[in-house]
């Protein structure tokens, strides 16, 4: 997993430099490309090309809400 602090800070200076900067916390998921998974040197022999496909699809699911990710913070507890 990837947490994309990149993005989010970004978004802050933009957001300081168009005069629309409101402090708090925010949520940026996959949608906002605040999270991801890594696919890199270190894992790529470990993934076929299907899994990829998959997650890829997966993750294109999430983002038009057609799966639903349980958030454990709402109920203290875990789905699956």
């Amino acid at each position: 997993m990837v947490k994309r602090v990149d993005v989010a800070v970004y978004n802050a200076f933009k957001d300081a430099q168009d005069g629309k900067f409101t402090a708090g916390e925010q949520s940026l998921g996959l949608k906002e490309q605040g999270v991801g998974w890594a696919l890199d040197e270190y894992n790529r022999p470990l993934v076929t090309p299907e899994m990829e496909k998959q997650m890829n699809d997966l993750r294109q699911a999430v983002i038009d809400g057609k799966v639903k990710v349980h958030d454990y913070n709402l109920t203290q507890s875990c789905q699956y």
